[in-house]
């Protein structure tokens, strides 16, 4: 027997105290009567040692209680040999298999599929396999659960044969994002299967390892402890690899900016051999010119802006083709005008144009500012007929003014038709437009009471209106003093949202949904009469905002990358509306109303685009970090903390040795031998209480 705490043995010195105090007499041995004792003085009885022991059983028990609480204390246990031998210990292994753009390189998926085939023929019959691919995204071809319930003699052809069925897609390489969710696939398995021995935890990586790979994901994510990552970089064959990209901060292909005619940059590896390359500018057709070829010289490592040769109308490239490296996945640019955006917005007010005290002159001087968009904004007096034919040319209206019963009517079908529109209460007879546009009686409105100025306070900041000013840079509004504003009980519309409130706690902004349209409600005006919030700096991208709400981006892009979402109502004019897009491969989808975005952008080409607002082009490219095809360092890797091993390493681990000894800790807690300790103890104790009181209680007195 063996003891996991020993010094605990020291205890068992204790089983002299029972023998001492048995050798004490504490009491005369008998009693005998006598006479009156109050004549005599008392003194305490002076102990005197035996000189032999008494009840002996009752001092053996007593002893060993002692000694087997020392023992239980020190927590026995018995101990056992080590069983010689192998056995088999089942592995987990996550084969991650590259599938991004720069996996289209000359042979580079071929060698994947024949690494893969490899690794999975080396898989036991005990080990659990899952099998991923991943490029911007990553999907699961077999699961662990899938290849548990799999013919253990085909486990490996069929995941081969799935995998062979997919092909490099051309999107992006998100490696971070695929390690974390290949570690959380393993803990997840482990959780689920707790009774399977604990074997090694593997992620093998099959790829190209490109410098362009993204791993960012894993800054902020801490590795598994016990995980390991075997990284198969496959070789490619040629190093030279050039490619053009579109300078983000110019518009080459703008008829209307003459001063920056062109903006395309193309790249070199830096290990290439070769520095001498061929652009081509490529047009509709329309014009009926050969394309143009020039010549272009890029060092190794280094990069150069070409401009739009002066035969080439701008306006009509619609893509660049680079000659004269070794790969050509990534030597195709796509390119779509910049249409110019006409912005209507009509004006409901009495206001003059060019007078600094009304609302009208800063609205327009916020829209003419945007030289991105041809805004006009037309106003409507009160006098007027408002017409559904001037509303339709409307992308957003504001409403300042009071107007009258046909016009409410005709503004209330606007927005049920799933428009915007913003009502600005200059005063408290705005409460009759706020009823008339959502059908609810008049609410109690009034002026508010101000000391010396209001300010804004709480703010919806997630909401989309807001979301610009979401960052901590540009979020402070302090700086806007409100001099005048409408209190206005918003409990009286169900559906109301608040977007900010007053200092006083009272709604400054907030929304009512009419029909499927929506109604924004500022409660004070921007005018230097109600607030300085048009000299602030947060005026115009405010409205721009609005305007944005409204269905209808003022800033829309046509450049895009592999896999980016775009927001729908880039081009539709209202929430109604419905799109068609034709895709490079010539296939359309259908959007509708409750579609938001467009996902399918997972095609390089050009993409066009029809709606009831007319047809627009668009352009999705390679993204640019794709294009970066010099090898990573594999110490990238290592220094976000993850554990490298060689897969040579890893293959053998299919066997363990069972010759470890089992820890003297986990044989104790297997055993727990201390309890039935124990519970010996109180027997012992039970039954020396019942026999001390036998042995030591009173004896009879005689009579007589």
């Amino acid at each position: 027997m063996s003891f996991l705490y020993p010094l605990f043995l020291a205890g068992i010195a204790a089983v002299g105290l029972p023998i001492l105090l048995h050798m004490i007499r504490r009491h005369t041995r008998r009693r005998v009567a006598f006479s009156s004792l109050m004549f005599l003085r008392t003194t305490v009885p002076r102990f005197k040692n035996r000189k032999r022991l008494e009840h002996l059983p009752l001092l053996i028990l007593r002893c060993l209680a002692v000694a087997l609480l020392a023992c239980a204390f020190s927590r026995p246990f018995f101990s056992r040999p080590p069983v010689e031998g192998r056995i088999r210990v089942g592995r987990r292994i996550v084969l991650l298999v590259d599938t991004s753009a720069s996996m289209r390189r000359a042979s580079l998926w071929a060698q994947a599929i024949r690494q893969a085939q490899a690794i999975l023929n080396d898989a036991k019959s005990m080990d659990r396999v899952c099998v991923m691919t991943f490029d911007r995204d990553v999907r699961t071809l077999t699961g662990f659960d899938q290849w548990e319930v799999m013919n253990p003699g085909r486990r490996a052809s069929t995941a081969v044969r799935r995998l062979s069925e997919c092909s490099p897609s051309w999107a992006g390489t998100d490696l971070g994002h695929a390690l974390i969710v290949a570690a959380e696939a393993i803990e997840e398995d482990e959780a689920n299967d707790v009774q399977r021995p604990i074997g090694s935890r593997q992620v093998v990586l099959i790829g190209d390892m490109q410098k362009g790979t993204d791993l960012g994901a894993l800054a902020a994510y801490e590795w598994p402890a016990g995980m390991d990552v075997a990284v198969r970089a496959i070789p490619c064959v040629g190093r030279t690899n050039a490619a053009p990209q579109w300078v983000a901060n110019r518009t080459p292909w703008s008829a209307s900016d003459q001063a920056h005619p062109g903006g395309i940059r193309i790249t070199n590896s830096s290990d290439a051999s070769t520095e001498h390359f061929q652009v081509t500018w490529a047009d509709d057709g329309s014009a009926g010119r050969p394309q143009q070829t020039q010549a272009v010289y890029v060092p190794p490592g280094q990069g150069t802006v070409l401009g739009v040769p002066a035969e080439v109308e701008p306006s009509s490239i619609r893509k660049v083709v680079l000659t004269g490296d070794d790969h050509d996945f990534d030597n195709t640019l796509y390119m779509a005008p910049e249409a110019p955006r006409q912005v209507n917005i009509l004006y409901l007010g009495a206001d003059d144009p060019n007078d600094t005290d009304d609302m009208l002159y800063y609205v327009r001087q916020a829209f003419d500012a945007d030289h991105d968009a041809a805004s006009r904004v037309s106003c409507h007096r009160g006098n007027e007929t408002l017409t559904g034919e001037a509303l339709d040319r409307a992308h957003f209206v504001i409403v300042t003014d009071v107007i009258d019963s046909a016009g409410l009517a005709s503004l209330r079908q606007y927005l049920e038709s799933g428009r915007t529109a913003l009502l600005v209460m200059k005063s408290a007879e705005a409460a009759a437009t706020l009823s008339g546009l959502t059908g609810i009686d008049l609410p109690k409105c009034e002026e508010a009471e101000v000391d010396r100025y209001a300010m804004l306070g709480r703010m919806e900041l997630a909401h989309p209106l807001l979301t610009p000013f979401s960052d901590p840079r540009f979020g402070n509004f302090t700086r806007v003093h409100i001099w005048k504003y409408r209190r206005v009980n918003v409990t009286d519309y169900p559906n109301a949202h608040v977007l900010a409130w007053f200092d006083s706690d009272d709604p400054a902004w907030f929304e009512v949904a009419v029909g499927k349209g929506t109604l924004l409600v500022w409660t004070c005006g921007w005018h230097p009469a109600d607030s300085d919030l048009a000299l602030s700096s947060k005026f115009v991208p405010l409205l721009h905002s609005a305007l944005e709400y409204g269905g209808r981006l003022v800033r829309g892009k046509s450049q895009y990358a592999v896999g980016d979402v775009i927001p729908t109502s880039l081009w539709t004019r209202s929430r109604t509306d419905t799109l068609t897009v034709r895709r490079p491969d010539d296939s359309v989808v259908h959007l509708d109303a409750t579609q938001q975005t467009f996902t399918q952008t997972d095609l390089p080409g050009i993409y066009t685009v029809t709606s009831s607002a007319g047809s627009d082009v668009f352009a999705v490219n390679l993204s640019p970090r794709e294009c970066l095809t010099d090898p990573m360092p594999i110490e990238n890797l290592e220094s976000l903390g993850i554990s490298l091993k060689s897969p040579s390493h890893l293959a053998g681990e299919g066997f363990r040795q069972a010759t470890q000894r089992v820890g003297p800790a986990e044989m104790e807690s297997q055993q727990k031998l201390w309890r039935w300790v124990i519970v010996t103890t109180l027997v012992l104790l039970l039954i020396e209480i019942w026999l001390g009181g036998r042995l030591t209680g009173p004896r009879p007195v005689p009579e007589g």
